[in-house]
């Protein structure tokens, strides 16, 4: 396979950085492998899925990413639909491939040992505390992210066995001095000679286009001269966020919501516990639990028999304390035995669970606890205006939806009965519609053939930002290609400046063939002397250019006509070429980044290899 793999490094161009795998990554984009349950899948990969959760991890990961590295600019950039499809692509595709990732590293028996995988949670920042390890932080980390430790645990080692994959394929890549110095005369090179430019504009004067030179570039380019879709509409729009901010409360109101609600603002009992775990898949996983509930009766201390016994070591060095729990966030049979402890030092018996056999201890209690009103006033005014809002919103979302469809053919009744405006666009295609109409479910229902035809008011549109919206198309243009007489003086000016460019080119090529032949240039050739590839006194793209020439075994001048990205033609004219003299200093650094572009262009073709080989199903994102 690896054979393969180099075969098509060598093809390869790197488009992008392939940025490696780091650990806490587990934590942001691929934390959804471990939901247990039946849920939906995004892909398949060689018959494993990828779970929904899993996706929208990583996606809003990734958006999280781009809002910091956007700013300002996030909103307008996520309201473009065909971008923000790009990012979901290109989420999904990275799942993918840390899926093939895992199951190639798995089947060439790489593993990761639960010593490495312990030291590797210590590292991490976001669970240290003035340098050292903090197990409250970890576990309470762990607990707002949706993970027990045994789970984050597997997680973690998943991910780095991926990481021990991807480090042996990048440290495989080499590079040789020799190779290095070779990179380093290319790039210090330094080359002379010179350019003459020929402005294709001086040949506009001397191009005749005909009328049959139109008539073919129209019928050849039909496409070119093809309109988009286009239509305008007229629509009433409400906004929960507008309705929120017209309703006022009175204090009264407030206290009477919390009295009636006393039951939500009321802290529920906290206990802390320690436990021993024997995970299922220890030898005599049974009977180790009960000889450590024997020890536990005879005398012995809970944590000390935690330390020997425990599966978990983290706890277990913490002597087995798991922080404050509440009901409802440990495993069910775990929950019910914990909350039946009555006296703060009891223990239960064995319990076993999904994660295997646990001895529980309860070490303290907290009663559960009424917040003051005064303590919550804020949370619950809020609470009311947003309930309140809602409801208002949707009595208003009622009248629209009936007077809409009573009166079909025109908005202005519901407009007035509302209190609200009727707006108008102008003719708009579906990729540059208006921002209040550029949400997928709004243009899917403008742009549906049942609104074009009829031109009647549409059923309430809902949009994902808390908004409804009737509207109805008021003029409607099909897509179509535009009449030759429409376009005429847009080809005629295209086919001139072609011409022109081809004229110019010609001459270059003419002018090119004398030069070689013996003729001089000219005083109006630009001359250069002894310039690197980085100049910047001149045009970038004659200077590439004169840097793309094969200098001549004999040393004589080498004259090439090339067309520059402007239309404009040019002689490129090469006399010498002078080797880069290395600097040694440079040569390690050089070295390490060579070494890394090889890497990432290894890895990115390994990748690519899986993907080939693998039998991948695509599902529609949600």
């Amino acid at each position: 396979m690896l054979e393969r793999i180099r075969e098509g490094s060598q093809s390869f161009t790197a488009k992008a950085i392939l940025v490696l795998i780091i650990l806490t990554f587990a934590l942001a984009g691929v934390g959804g492998y471990i939901t247990s349950g039946t849920e939906d899948a995004v892909a398949e990969v060689n018959g494993e899925e990828i779970p929904q959760s899993a996706y929208d991890r990583a996606y809003e990961n990734e958006r999280s990413r781009l809002q910091e590295q956007f700013g300002d600019m996030f909103s307008a950039i996520t309201s473009d639909p065909n971008y923000m499809n790009n990012v979901r692509s290109g989420v999904l595709e990275q799942l993918i491939d840390q899926e093939l990732m895992r199951q190639y590293a798995e089947s060439q028996g790489m593993r990761v040992g639960a010593d490495q995988v312990k030291a590797a949670i210590r590292d991490i920042p976001q669970f240290r505390t003035a340098g050292q390890f903090d197990n409250d932080i970890y576990l309470m980390s762990l607990r707002n992210a949706g993970y027990t430790p045994e789970s984050f645990a597997n997680l973690m080692q998943q991910d780095m066995t991926r990481n021990q994959l991807l480090r042996g394929l990048a440290g495989s890549e080499f590079v040789l001095t020799p190779e290095a110095l070779a990179f380093m005369r290319l790039q210090s090179q330094t080359r002379s000679g010179g350019f003459l430019v020929l402005n294709n504009e001086d040949f506009a004067d001397s191009v005749e286009v005909t009328d049959a030179d139109v008539e073919s570039f129209y019928q050849q380019n039909q496409d070119m001269f093809r309109t988009e879709e286009q239509l305008s509409v007229a629509y009433v729009e409400l906004s929960l966020a507008d309705i929120e901010q017209s309703v006022d409360i009175a204090e009264e109101e407030v206290r009477e919501y919390y009295e009636q609600r006393q039951q939500q603002y009321t802290t529920e009992e906290e206990r802390r516990v320690s436990h021993i775990l024997v995970e299922h898949d220890t030898e005599n996983a049974q009977q180790k639990a009960e000889d450590a509930l024997q020890e536990l009766e005879n005398g012995a201390d809970f944590a000390e028999v935690a330390e020997s016994y425990s599966d978990d070591t983290f706890s277990a060095e913490q002597g087995g304390d798991l922080d404050w729990i509440e009901r409802g966030v440990m495993d069910e049979d775990f929950d019910n035995a914990a909350f039946a402890l009555e006296n703060v030092g009891d223990t239960s018996g064995v319990v076993e669970t999904s994660f295997g056999y646990h001895i529980i201890k309860l070490t303290d209690l907290r009663a559960g606890s009424v917040t003051p009103f005064e303590d919550v006033k804020d949370e619950v005014e809020q609470r009311l205006l947003a309930q309140q809002a809602e409801d208002r919103y949707f009595e208003l979302q009622q009248q629209l939806a009936e007077i809409s469809f009573e009166q079909p053919d025109t908005l202005e009744p519901a407009a007035d009965e509302l209190g609200v405006e009727v707006k108008r666009t102008d003719l708009f295609t579906r990729d540059r519609a208006p921002t209040p109409l550029s949400d997928d479910v709004v243009l899917n229902n403008i742009f549906s053939e049942q609104l074009i035809e009829e031109k009647l008011n549409s059923e309430i549109i809902e949009t994902s930002d808390d908004r409804s919206l009737v509207v109805r198309v008021t003029e409607h243009q099909p897509e179509r290609v535009k009449d030759m007489a429409e376009v005429r003086d847009q080809i005629v000016e295209q086919l001139r400046v072609e011409k022109a460019q081809q004229l110019a080119l010609q001459q270059a090529q003419e002018q090119a063939e004398e030069w070689r032949a013996g003729a001089e240039p000219g005083e109006q050739v630009t001359l250069v002397d002894s310039i690197q590839r980085n100049n910047r006194d001149y045009s970038s793209t004659l200077v590439q250019e004169l840097f793309k020439l094969t200098p001549n075994d004999d040393g004589k001048p080498v004259y090439e006509a090339v067309t520059l990205p402007n239309g404009d033609a040019a002689i490129v004219a090469l006399t010498s070429v002078t080797a880069g003299n290395p600097d040694e200093a440079q040569m390690d650094g050089l070295k390490e980044q060579l070494q890394n572009r090889k890497a990432q262009v290894m890895l990115q073709s390994f990748i690519d290899t899986l993907k080939a080989d693998a039998e991948i199903r695509r599902m529609r994102l949600q």
